[in-house]
């Protein structure tokens, strides 16, 4: 697989800031009451204002509570609930939206100083990019929007995510705490219910999932059914839990479980099972994959989706047109670099193949295999030591560490991934590589996938991220998808411009294939949702320019159709940041520091393109000084 992955974003997304979700940022779906929403009175300065918004949404949203770990009042009653969905919930959504931009552009108070105009213009973006979303009559009613388009897919949707949030982040420390366990048990078969109510809303509005995202559903549903209540995910994962706890009683653990097993019978699978049969019928009536533009108020959906997503005002058109020039230029730097390795004949995806089964660049399949692929990842990285203080003034205090993706995680995982450090510096920053498929980790295409995860990137953006903790916690939070996946995609160029692959044809085409991949992304998703492509047509063209496998095609295609727009965010957020770096260096002439402009970028936290070009036209108009640490 090419470098990033989807799944790679979304790992990305678990764990940024303040222990961040699968959402891109924290946001209501049970607002605060109105007066709430916009604290005015409260707010002594502007980031109080902003402060007070984010936490009330948070504190409203049982589920995003949980994940971040916010105690306080009001905690345990709301650890015993799920977040409501409900169709009443969206005009709640909605008025939450507009009454918080509202309260950010009427703001009178002291004016706002630099730091403050940055955060003022990402709030902005913010509200604005999800109040367009929402604005369609069919979007759902969860928040963030975009996240998941469709009430059901194979991915993303709630009923396929909720089993993991049960598995792996709803805590039991106690009798009290599972208990709470229990009860959000008990409260599934609701909210699933609102989830078939939210399918129903978009079905008679003409709106149903793509024929492969229903029968990935289903077949998940099913999965999730076929154990007996006893032996299910749900009670086994409660039962994992209480083994941790040695000091309850057995009297205590098997009435818990007992309860717990009762909960799963009555409510979460017939829950399920409700919602399963209304996607089977979903799916006898309406077969067929397509993008956006089959939908009523699918333009208007899919040009707000590139705006959330890539941070940008640039159209499907222009999007698309960018994708092509870009796949056309990357064709040509392959096309040099497989020559410089003798590989002359056939199409640059044809050699491609032929180079990912070169027995030269695989590893061999066995434990010392995997050692020495390590072992490689790692001098990798020590390799840069000396390298990186020339290009960034600010390196991240904590430590990155590698370590394999644990054997029971292997199949589900991608091929590689970044898990932050601990807040309180007791867990370094881990590159996870997945060496359970060792044909795919190449040695032509592993020192981009370490750049990428790992320093410059995702290690340095997050975790110099996670020290600016005098930001508002919407700064601290939002982590939109352009930025960090650019930042990403924009050190591994960083690295080639550093010359790591002077000597290394093979590894810089793995950056470079890598690179297409995301530039076929540009072309397919624009393709897809506003050029009528079929899935047929979208594979084919990602196959012939690309030479990935044909199973991992699939997989991106079939991606791309539940989530549009954000497969445009690497690639739109790699050309921005080059666009400002050559702006920069154009117009400061000697005086461009090029650590200066990397401490500047990743001192301001993740901000969406337009806000990072304000801050860049702010550093040039005051010469291009190294900028102080954010505030």
């Amino acid at each position: 697989m090419p470098s990033s992955t989807p799944a790679v974003a979304v790992a990305t997304l678990l764990c940024f800031a303040i222990a961040s979700t699968l959402h891109p940022a924290p946001a209501a779906a049970q607002a605060p009451p109105r007066a709430a929403a916009t604290p005015k009175a409260q707010a002594q300065t502007f980031n109080a204002l902003l402060d007070a918004q984010t936490l009330a949404a948070i504190n409203a949203d049982p589920e995003l509570r949980t994940l971040l770990g916010i105690g306080g009042p009001g905690a345990e009653e709301s650890a015993s609930r799920l977040t409501d969905v409900s169709l009443a919930q969206r005009e709640v959504n909605r008025r939450l939206l507009a009454d918080n931009l509202a309260a950010i552009k009427a703001w009178n108070g002291a004016p706002l100083d630099p730091q403050q105009r940055l955060s003022d213009g990402l709030a902005r973006w913010f509200y604005q990019a999800q109040i367009d979303l929402m604005a369609v009559p069919w979007s759902a009613a969860w928040l963030p929007v975009g996240g998941s388009t469709y009430a059901v897919d194979q991915l993303f949707s709630l009923p396929v995510n909720l089993p993991q949030f049960f598995d792996n982040q709803v805590p039991v420390t106690d009798v009290a705490s599972a208990r709470r366990y229990i009860a959000r048990l008990q409260a599934m078969g609701g909210k699933l219910d609102q989830v078939r109510a939210n399918l129903d809303m978009q079905a008679a509005q003409g709106v149903v999932p793509p024929e492969v995202a229903l029968a990935g559903a289903e077949t998940q549903f099913r999965t999730l059914l076929a154990p007996a209540p006893d032996a299910s995910l749900w009670v086994a994962a409660l039962q994992r839990r209480l083994d941790k706890l040695p000091d309850l009683p057995a009297t205590d653990r098997t009435a818990l479980v007992e309860q717990a097993t009762t909960a799963v019978r009555v409510a979460v699978n017939s829950g399920y099972q409700r919602l399963l049969d209304r996607v089977v019928a979903l799916r006898a009536t309406h077969p067929g994959n397509k993008g956006m533009w089959a939908l009523p108020h699918g333009d208007a959906y899919y040009d707000a989706a590139l705006r959330w997503y890539t941070s940008t005002d640039l159209g499907a058109d222009a999007i698309h047109q960018i994708g092509l020039g870009e796949v056309a230029r990357l064709e040509k730097s392959m096309d040099a670099r497989l020559r410089e390795l003798g590989l002359r004949e056939g199409t640059v995806a044809a050699r491609i193949r032929t180079l990912r089964e070169d027995p030269r660049y695989r590893y061999a399949d066995s434990d010392a295999g995997r050692q020495q692929l390590i072992g490689d990842i790692e001098q990798r990285l020590r390799a840069l030591d000396p390298l990186l203080p020339t290009y960034f003034g600010h390196l991240p205090p904590q430590k990155l560490v590698v370590q394999p993706v644990p054997a029971h995680m292997q199949a589900t995982s991608p091929g590689g991934y970044y898990y932050p450090p601990a807040l309180d510096g007791s867990r370094p920053g881990t590159f996870y590589i997945n060496l359970g498929d060792m044909a795919s980790n190449t040695r032509w295409s592993l020192p981009t996938l370490t750049y990428h995860e790992g320093s410059p990137g995702h290690h340095f953006q997050i975790s110099i991220g996670q020290t600016l903790t005098d930001l508002p916690l919407l700064r601290r939070s939002l982590n939109p998808s352009a930025f960090s996946e650019g930042w990403a995609l924009y050190a591994e160029q960083l690295m080639a411009e550093a010359g790591v692959y002077k000597d290394d044809p093979a590894g810089d085409i793995g950056r470079l294939q890598a690179e297409m991949f995301r530039s076929v992304r540009l072309v397919v998703d624009t393709g897809l949702h506003r050029k009528r492509w079929t899935p047929e047509q979208a594979i084919a063209y990602m196959e012939e320019k690309t030479g990935m496998q044909a199973s991992d095609v699939r997989i991106e295609v079939n991606r791309y159709l539940v989530q549009p727009g954000q497969a445009s965010s690497y690639k739109m957020g790699q050309l921005r940041l080059l666009a400002l770096r050559e702006k920069a260096r154009t117009q400061l002439g000697e005086r461009f520091d090029i650590r200066a402009f990397h401490d500047l970028v990743l001192g301001n936290g993740a901000m969406p393109m337009t806000v990072v070009e304000q801050a860049v036209d702010a550093w040039i108009a005051a010469g291009g000084s190294p900028p102080p640490r954010a505030p």
